[in-house]
C-alpha cells in the first residue's frame, strides 16, 4: 500500500494515537486481516432485517443443551471460543444444507443463524465459569459447617442468606447425591432466594455490559472497523453460501484434524490403538534442576491445533510480544529465586501481594490499556455524551439510543452496587470494586475484538487483589471481608468465559446479517437471563446427582488469613503496579512514533498471568508459518492458509461433540480437545 502525502499523520489521529492502532507497515509484515465474507462497510439502516421467529425459537430451544454442557464440562468452555454453541452450530449449518438438499432451499438464511449463534454464544456464557467457580460457594459452608469449626464461627455468621444456605438441614440431600434431575426440579422453592439473589448479581453485572457494548458498538464495529478475528468461524457456518464451503484446503485440514480426533478417540476405549498426541507433548521445566531455574515454572510445551489454529487470525505483533512477554515473565521467576524471595503465583497465593507481582503487573497493564482505550476514544465518547444530553440517535429504529442504552448502564450498576450495600458492604467499597472490574471488561473486550486472544485466563486477578495492594486489610472488618470475598467471588476469579467479549462479537455478526441492533439487543437481555437460570438449575442437578463436596475450604483460608493478619498497603506491588502501568503507556507512544513496532503492550498485559502457558509454543509455530507464508506465497498464500486454520477448527470441534455427548450421557472419560483436567490434559 503506497502512502499518500499526509496520510500518515491523518491515520494516527484517527486511531487517537493508541496502542489499539493498526501498524501501518508492520515490521511482522502481514497480509491484510481477512474479514468475514459479506462484511458491510457501514450499518445499512434501511435493509435492517427484523428477527424472523424461527431462528428465535431453535435458539431457545438449543440452549437448555448448550448451558448443560457448559456446566457439566466446564473444560470445554474455558476458551475464547467456546466448544459447545460452535459444535451446536454445525450441526445445525449440516441439517440446514441438508434441508436444502431435500426442499431446494436453504431453511435458515444467515441473519436466522446469527440469531440462533447469538442466543447460544451470550446464553451459554452466563452457565461457565461463573457458576463453576460460584455455585460450590452456595452450599460448602452451610451443608459442611457441622464438623468444621471456621465455617460455623468464622464465616456463616457473616453470610447473607439470600445468597447462601448457612444450615444444612434444608440441602442434606444435596451432599448425598444419588437424585436424577425431575428431584432437582421438586426442590427448587429451597434454592428460590438463592437463585433469585444470584441471577441479580450476575444479570446486573452483564446487562451493564451489554449497555456498555450499545455504546460503543459503533466506534468498534464501524469506525475503527476492529477485526474481530473471534468470529471467523462462526460467522463463517452461519453464510451457508459462501465460497469457502468450497476450499479443498479446509475440507483437507478437516478431514485430517477429523481422522487424528477419531484415532485419539478410539484410543480411550480401545488402548491398543496407537494415540497420536497433538496436545501436550513436554514440559521444558523438566530439564532444569538446579537453582534458581528449577524455579521458572511450568513450562508446557503442546500444539492444540484448534487453539494454534485460531492464532492465524491473530496479528503478528501480538503473537510475537505474547510468546517473548511469557519468557520475560519465566525471566522473573528465576531472578525473584535467585534473590532468595519467596516466590507468589498468580495472585500470590490468592489474595496476598508476593514476589514477583504477578497480578500487580498484570493490573497495571490492564488499566494502561483502559486508559488508552479511553484517550483513543475521546471524540466518539464526547459525540455519545452528546447523544445522551440530547436524545438524539442517528441510528433511529436500528439501534438502542445512546440516551437509553445509559440509562441501562446506570440502572444496572446502581443494582449491581445496591446488591453489594445490601449484603452490608460500605457503598464506597463496592463502588470501587464495580469500576476496576468494569474498566477491566472493558479491555478484555477491546482485546478480544481486535486481537482475537485464543484464550484470557487471568488466574485469581481481580479487584480485591489490586485494593488489598493499596490499602491493605488493616481497616476492614472480617465482616467485610468475609462479604467482599464471597459475595464478588465471580469478579475474581479466572475470567476464561467472560460474557462482554461474546456480546460485542453477536453485535458485530449481527451488523454483518444487517439485523436490527435493537431487536438484537433484547433477545441478548433474554438470553442473559436465562442462560443464568439455566446454569443455577443444572449446577445444583449436577450436585444432587453427584453429591457436593465440601469445596469452600480455600475461600474459608483467604478469610481466615486477611482477618488474622492485617496487612497494610504493599508499597513494593504498588512500585510494580505502576512500573506496568507505565510499560504500556511507553510502549503505546514508541507504536505512536514508530509504526510497525512488534512489541504490542497487550501481550504483556496477557502473558503476566497465566493463560498464555498453553498456547504458546502453539502460537509461535503458528507465526513462523504465517511469516512463511506471506514471504513466499502474499495474500493468496495467507488466504489458503485462512481455510486451512478454519478446517483444523471445525475439524477438532466436529470430533468432540460426539464424545462430549457420550461422556454427558454415560459419564465415563473420552478424549477431548481441552487443554487441561484429565479429560484432555492426559489423553
Amino acid at each position: 500500500m503506497r502512502l499518500q502525502p499526509g496520510q500518515l499523520s491523518r491515520n494516527r489521529a484517527a486511531c487517537g494515537e493508541s496502542v489499539f492502532c493498526m501498524s501501518i507497515k508492520p515490521v511482522l509484515q502481514e497480509p491484510p486481516q481477512a474479514q468475514p465474507d459479506g462484511l458491510l462497510s457501514t450499518p445499512t439502516i434501511e435493509r435492517a432485517r427484523g428477527l424472523r421467529l424461527r431462528g428465535l425459537l431453535i435458539g431457545f430451544v438449543l440452549l437448555p443443551f448448550t448451558t448443560y454442557w457448559a456446566v457439566e464440562i466446564v473444560l470445554s468452555v474455558i476458551f475464547s471460543l467456546m466448544i459447545p454453541p460452535v459444535a451446536t452450530m454445525m450441526v445445525v449449518a449440516l441439517l440446514n444444507a441438508i434441508g436444502r438438499l431435500i426442499f431446494r432451499r436453504w431453511l435458515l438464511e444467515t441473519p436466522d443463524l446469527v440469531v440462533i449463534f447469538t442466543i447460544l454464544f451470550v446464553g451459554t456464557a452466563m452457565a461457565a465459569e461463573w457458576m463453576n467457580v460460584c455455585v460450590p460457594l452456595w452450599h460448602s459452608f452451610g451443608l459442611y459447617a457441622e464438623n468444621n469449626e471456621t465455617y460455623r464461627n468464622r464465616v456463616i455468621p457473616h453470610l447473607t442468606t439470600w445468597l447462601f444456605h448457612t444450615e444444612a438441614e434444608p440441602i442434606r440431600e444435596y451432599g448425598i447425591g444419588g437424585y436424577k434431575f425431575p428431584y432437582a426440579l421438586t426442590k427448587l422453592s429451597v434454592w428460590l432466594p438463592i437463585f433469585l439473589g444470584w441471577m441479580g448479581l450476575f444479570g446486573f453485572a452483564t446487562l451493564a455490559m451489554l449497555c456498555i457494548n450499545a455504546l460503543m458498538r459503533r466506534l468498534w464495529t464501524q469506525q475503527e472497523r476492529l477485526a474481530f478475528p473471534i468470529i471467523q468461524v462462526p460467522m463463517l457456518l452461519c453464510q451457508p453460501q459462501s465460497p469457502l464451503w468450497r476450499s479443498r484446503y479446509l475440507w483437507g485440514a478437516f478431514a485430517v484434524t477429523f481422522l487424528i480426533g477419531v484415532i485419539n478417540g478410539l484410543h480411550v476405549f480401545f488402548p491398543w490403538i496407537p494415540r497420536i498426541n497433538v496436545r501436550f507433548l513436554t514440559a521444558l521445566n523438566d530439564y532444569f534442576t538446579t537453582p534458581p531455574w528449577n524455579q521458572v515454572g511450568w513450562i508446557p510445551v503442546g500444539l492444540f491445533p484448534y487453539m494454534a489454529a485460531i492464532g492465524v487470525f491473530v496479528p503478528n505483533d501480538l503473537l510475537f510480544s505474547s510468546v517473548l512477554f511469557y519468557f520475560v515473565r519465566k525471566g522473573m521467576q528465576v531472578i525473584t529465586a535467585a534473590m532468595g524471595y519467596e516466590q507468589g503465583v498468580f495472585g500470590g497465593g490468592y489474595l496476598v501481594p508476593q514476589p514477583p507481582y504477578f497480578s500487580e503487573q498484570s493490573w497495571g497493564a490492564f488499566l494502561g490499556l483502559f486508559v488508552s482505550v479511553i484517550y483513543a476514544s475521546r471524540g466518539y465518547l464526547k459525540q455519545i455524551w452528546n447523544e445522551i444530553k440530547t436524545g438524539e440517535n442517528p441510528e433511529a429504529g436500528y439501534a438502542v439510543s445512546a440516551r437509553w442504552a445509559f440509562i441501562g448502564l446506570i440502572v444496572s450498576l446502581a443494582g449491581l452496587i445496591g446488591l453489594g450495600v445490601a449484603v452490608g458492604l460500605p457503598w464506597w467499597l463496592v463502588t470501587i470494586y464495580v469500576s476496576l472490574f468494569m474498566a477491566f471488561s472493558v479491555v478484555v473486550t477491546r482485546l478480544r475484538a481486535q486481537l482475537g486472544a485464543p484464550i484470557h485466563e487471568m488466574a485469581f486477578m481481580g479487584p480485591h487483589q489490586l485494593m488489598i495492594a493499596f490499602t491493605g486489610t488493616q481497616n476492614l472488618t472480617e465482616s467485610t471481608i468475609t462479604k467482599l470475598m464471597t459475595t464478588f467471588h465471580f469478579m475474581n476469579r479466572l475470567h476464561r468465559t467472560h460474557p462482554m467479549p461474546y456480546q460485542l462479537e453477536a453485535m458485530k455478526m449481527g451488523e454483518i446479517a444487517r439485523l436490527n441492533q435493537k431487536a438484537l439487543f433484547f433477545v441478548m437481555a433474554a438470553a442473559i437471563l436465562l442462560g443464568i437460570f439455566l446454569g443455577e438449575l443444572f449446577s445444583i442437578n449436577r450436585y444432587y446427582r453427584d453429591g457436593a463436596g465440601d469445596m469452600g475450604g480455600g475461600m474459608a483460608g483467604v478469610i481466615t488469613q486477611l482477618a488474622d493478619n492485617r496487612y497494610p498497603p504493599n508499597v513494593t506491588a504498588i512500585a510494580f503496579f505502576t512500573g506496568a502501568f507505565s510499560l504500556v503507556l511507553l510502549l503505546d507512544f514508541i507504536r505512536y512514533r514508530i509504526p510497525g513496532f512488534p512489541i504490542h503492550p497487550a501481550g504483556y498485559a496477557l502473558s503476566m498471568n497465566f493463560g498464555i502457558d498453553y498456547v504458546w509454543f502453539g502460537l509461535g509455530i503458528v507465526l513462523m508459518i504465517k511469516l512463511f507464508v506471506n514471504r513466499y506465497f502474499g495474500l493468496q498464500g495467507y488466504e489458503k492458509l485462512r481455510a486451512v486454520a478454519i478446517g483444523v477448527i471445525l475439524g477438532e470441534f466436529a470430533i468432540d461433540m460426539p464424545l462430549a455427548i457420550y461422556h454427558l450421557v454415560t459419564g465415563q472419560a473420552v478424549y477431548t480437545i481441552s487443554i487441561n483436567g484429565h479429560l484432555g490434559w492426559n489423553n
